[in-house]
């Protein structure tokens, strides 16, 4: 092959490869170009399902193809966590629900076949976040008078919690915070979250430790004093659970209850990085609207935008706690 026909064949396949390049691109680019499901892995009608309709509506305008939403319940979330992972890895299946600590439960108590580095996690939306709180009649005014009193008299305080709530193990993190222990106070267990409140608004126990939304309904009986965040919340005067620790020169990992967000295939994440970022672009922009974002607080849903990396990082910290906790959250 003389010289000028091996440059023509080079500039040839040069040419197809480049084609390749721009056509296989150009694909990518054209993501999504047909109807996208959300998988909520519990019942229709409660919070994540409401969140996960709301987010569809408003996202199928941002990236332009219809989404659908599907209810796939049984087990705690185990079984919708199990149908999403074997739905196609394209961008074609998100897993639209409440993405902790469902996840974590079922890897810790059901014997799952996946683990947290099987999901990629776009974005925590709307968390639970729980509050101690105290009878409004009793003298103490912060979390350390509080443990003083215990300290003082082990055995006579008494606190009311849901059975295998993240309140119940953020109260045995805020006795371990104080140095105390569970047989200190008297941990009164309610099958609800209405019946353990109304325990501590009625006086029948000294203090909740439960979801600071629902707990306003009870605001004129309580007396807020921490909350189990990273940050204060608006709708209650009181500072974060490690604000009120910091006298005792500890720091502890806030448990947050019932995290509704949006999670991918971990692969997907992996083989189309640009899809990923499309998508967790369009789920940033919706919650940059203010009008959708006035639209979901009418629905009484959280409108926060963590992002991929915080969203994680938070689910794996807690999943370090539920699993010391395991026999408290079983």
């Amino acid at each position: 092959m003389n010289l000028t026909r091996r440059s023509a064949l080079a500039g040839l396949v040069a040419g197809m490869t480049l084609l390749g390049t721009s056509i296989s691109a150009q694909a990518q680019d054209d993501w999504p170009n047909q109807q996208i499901t959300f998988v909520v892995a519990l019942g229709p009608g409660g919070s994540a399902d409401r969140t996960a309709r709301m987010l569809a509506q408003k996202m199928q305008d941002e990236l332009g193809v219809p989404i659908r939403v599907v209810n796939q319940k049984g087990g705690g979330g185990h079984v919708g966590h199990t149908y999403f992972l074997n739905m196609p890895d394209d961008g074609s299946f998100f897993l639209a629900t409440s993405i902790h600590p469902y996840i974590s439960n079922a890897i810790l108590q059901k014997d799952a076949d996946y683990t947290l580095d099987d999901f990629a996690f776009i974005n925590g939306q709307w968390t639970d976040i729980d509050l101690f709180a105290l009878n409004k009649d009793l003298p103490y005014k912060t979390l350390d008078e509080f443990a003083a009193a215990i300290k003082e008299q082990p055995g006579k305080h008494s606190i009311s919690v849901v059975p295998g709530s993240t309140g119940y193990i953020n109260a045995l993190l805020m006795l371990e915070g104080y140095g105390l222990s569970e047989d200190d106070v008297n941990i009164v267990t309610y099958e609800s979250g209405s019946a353990a409140r109304t325990a501590a608004a009625g006086g029948q126990v000294d203090m909740t430790v439960l979801g600071a939304d629902g707990s306003l309904s009870i605001a004129e009986y309580i007396r807020p004093l921490a909350v189990a965040s990273e940050k204060r919340l608006p709708d209650w005067d009181a500072p974060t659970l490690n604000e009120a620790l910091a006298d005792e020169g500890v720091n502890v990992p806030p448990l947050v209850g019932s995290m509704r967000g949006l999670a991918a295939h971990a692969t997907f994440k992996e083989k189309y990085p640009e899809r990923f970022q499309r998508m967790t672009d369009a789920y940033k922009a919706a919650l940059d609207d203010p009008e959708f974002v006035e639209s979901l607080k009418t629905q009484g849903i959280g409108a926060e935008w963590l992002g991929p990396e915080k969203t994680t990082e938070i689910i794996k910290s807690n999943f370090e706690i539920l699993k010391r906790f395991d026999d408290v959250a079983g």
